[in-house]
């Protein structure tokens, strides 16, 4: 085991090494480690892997849309991925989660829009991104720990067409679902 002295300074090296690789490349420095971002009515978050295999996994995407918008509770194929619509409560709900989730997270004052899926690139991890009106966080999941990462999620989402589909989605990377009912939304595919 390292001193805590030691490890802390290579922490730092390390923190100290990417900001100045973004800062080198033109973007705007992020911060590293905790999710700061806080949700609002602007705020998406993105869910991509494809990993090896015979099809192709789109990304989900959760977008927000005021009570009684048509589009809440629907889950339409859209350029950016699956689209799933929720409430302000179920995303800020939702980005707490992630806040809580110990994943190291990379911030940035930029401001993005989802272009198509199909221009993504691909990694051996899954993606998340949130992005709001202040800026963009993303973070990478090991596939091995995309099932625990995930699965408290469940929970945020009130909407039974987001939680359908977010459920469907884990489905994908094989974790395990109790009691999913695959047939609840046939329009899916």
């Amino acid at each position: 085991m390292l001193p805590k002295s030691l490890s802390f300074s290579a922490l730092a090296l390390v923190v100290f090494t990417l900001s100045s690789a973004v800062t080198q490349s033109g973007q705007k420095p992020f911060r590293a480690f905790d999710l700061h971002l806080e949700a609002d009515e602007k705020t998406v978050v993105r869910f991509f892997y494809d990993p090896p295999g015979e099809y192709f996994h789109a990304p989900l995407v959760f977008n927000v849309v005021e009570e009684g918008n048509p589009l809440l509770n629907t889950a339409p194929m859209k350029e950016a991925g699956r689209t799933a619509y929720v409430s302000l409560a179920e995303m800020r709900d939702i980005v707490q989660r992630l806040q809580s989730s110990h994943i190291v997270w990379e911030e940035s004052g930029d401001i993005v829009t989802l272009g198509s899926y199909k221009k993504l690139p691909l990694f051996d991890d899954m993606q998340i991104l949130v992005a709001n009106s202040v800026g963009t966080a993303k973070t990478r999941i090991a596939p091995k720990a995309i099932c625990q990462t995930l699965k408290p999620l469940d929970a945020a989402l009130k909407t039974p067409r987001a939680l359908w589909e977010f459920q469907i989605f884990r489905l994908q990377y094989g974790c395990r679902v109790p009691e999913f009912n695959a047939d609840a939304y046939p329009d899916h595919f």
